[in-house]
């Protein structure tokens, strides 16, 4: 009785802390005391206990399966990378081919829907010419649909998710119902000079939470290939 009162007051008198502690200070001490292993129980979340050695055997089994379910998200991750990368390069020749403000357009919209499956594709570009006169593309700067995108404007970074009811409308129209969600990107090459908007039928193709690296650059090289037509005009 005497032997179990001490035992008792002698764990009030270490914490958790204290314990943990000393073990971590000392690995060998399950060498040192082999018994152990096997006489300390720990509870199972199902019910039975199990040694303290099976209980070390299915931690790092479950540590295991983790890494092995983590190496596996990264492998696809690099896999869809690379396949991005590829598509970003087929397109980025598409526009060097295009010889004028027209081609450049038309290798755009048809690159995106060829090399990146998207539903539909829409591009708008600042300006205050007569560019809007024969470009449908073409909208003026001071133009009070772009209120709508203030924010997009000056942060100049993609945006991906469900786009609001009034910038969907500007940019794909009657079609905008149709659009499940979408990727709105800067057109910029030193400056912004538009947006590009990718739209998919599909609801989680694009959300805020995936990386903007690719679209990110997919802007840059739209806006490198229009400058110098733009400049020209």
């Amino acid at each position: 009785m005497t032997s179990s009162r001490n035992e008792a007051d002698l764990m009030d008198a270490l914490p958790d802390e204290t314990v943990a502690s000393y073990l971590e200070n000392h690995p060998d001490f399950f060498i040192r005391h082999p018994e152990l292993s096997e006489r300390i129980r720990i509870p199972h979340e199902c019910g039975d206990a199990v040694s303290l050695l099976n209980y070390q055997v299915e931690r790092l089994r479950e540590r295991n399966r983790w890494q092995e379910r983590r190496l596996h998200e990264l492998v696809q991750v690099a896999r869809e990378n690379d396949r991005l990368a590829e598509r970003l390069h087929r397109l980025t020749l598409d526009l060097m081919d295009s010889g004028d403000l027209d081609s450049v357009l038309h290798a755009l919209r048809e690159g995106l829907r060829g090399h990146f499956d998207a539903d539909m594709v829409a591009v708008r570009l600042f300006d205050s010419g007569r560019l809007r006169d024969s470009h449908e593309e073409f909208i003026a700067s001071g133009d009070a649909a772009l209120a709508h995108f203030r924010r997009f404007i000056e942060d100049e970074r993609p945006v991906c998710g469900n786009l609001p009811s009034e910038q969907a409308d500007f940019l794909f129209g009657d079609s905008a119902r149709k659009v499940a969600s979408a990727a709105l990107i800067p057109v910029a090459d030193q400056r912004i000079m538009g947006l590009l908007a990718i739209g998919s039928y599909v609801r989680d193709r694009f959300h805020p939470s995936q990386g903007t690296v690719f679209l990110r650059q997919l802007g840059q090289v739209a806006g490198r290939a229009l400058r110098p037509h733009l400049d020209r005009s």
